[in-house]
């Protein structure tokens, strides 16, 4: 069954049909079911429908995120969210450091 969006919609999609998922929301959706997506980053994208899906992060998710001692992608666990749920607070896997970060600062697998 094919999910069908709607302007607004918190979703993650497939950055360019790439392995990661991608926080953003629907900004539009075409007759032919693609959506294009405003990334959290502020990029956007159109991706088919199967390249989409709803937004599931919640705490416990295991996640990569950008730390910012360097830049980098690593592997994390969100342990905390603000009310809105934009700003995530991560657990990083190799030393167990704790940040906040922006959304658009992280990707899911």
């Amino acid at each position: 069954m094919t999910r069908t969006y709607r302007e607004g919609d918190r979703v993650l999609a497939q950055w360019e049909g790439g392995p990661f998922w991608f926080p953003g929301h629907v900004h539009s959706v075409a007759a032919d079911g693609s959506v294009a997506v405003r990334y959290d980053d502020g990029t956007g994208d159109i991706r088919p429908a199967n390249q989409v899906k709803p937004y599931d992060w919640a705490i416990g998710t295991e996640v990569d995120a950008i730390w910012s001692g360097n830049g980098h992608w690593y592997a994390a666990r969100i342990i905390d969210t603000d009310a809105n749920g934009r700003m995530l607070f991560v657990e990083y896997a190799d030393d167990g450091s704790r940040e906040a970060r922006q959304t658009g600062q992280c990707r899911s697998r």
